[in-house]
This record gives structure tokens, C-alpha cells and sequence, in this order.
């Protein structure tokens, strides 16, 4: 993961946050559109089969264990 992509996910995680703890329904609608494209911009970014697996290996890391 190049510094870009890091700084990337940062913003994603923090947008994400944010918009669970957001309580105002246009401000929701607003972050969750900036958090699609943030999203679809790394994906991009990483390759689409590079950012599944990598999203898909932080899944399972924070799953609960069966």
C-alpha cells in the first residue's frame, strides 16, 4: 500500500466514523455519497481485485471468532 492509498483509507475510516455518529439526515446523505466516492477512488487506485482482498482480509481480522 503505497503513502497515498494509506492516507486514503485514513480518510475512510474517519468518514465512516463520522457518519455513524451523524444524527442529521442530509449531512448523512452527503457523507455517505463523499464515502462512496473516497472508496470507489481507492479501489481504483489499488486495483479492484487488490483493494477486494484487502477488504476482505480486514473482515475477517475483526470478526468474531466462531
Amino acid at each position: 500500500m503505497t503513502e497515498n492509498q494509506r492516507i486514503q483509507l485514513r480518510e475512510i475510516i474517519d468518514l465512516n466514523w463520522e457518519l455513524s455518529e451523524e444524527e442529521e439526515i442530509l449531512k448523512k446523505l452527503a457523507m455517505a455519497n463523499d464515502l462512496y466516492q473516497k472508496k470507489h477512488a481507492l479501489r481504483e487506485d489499488m486495483g479492484h481485485a487488490e483493494y477486494d482482498h484487502f477488504m476482505e482480509m480486514g473482515r475477517q481480522m475483526f470478526q468474531p471468532k466462531k
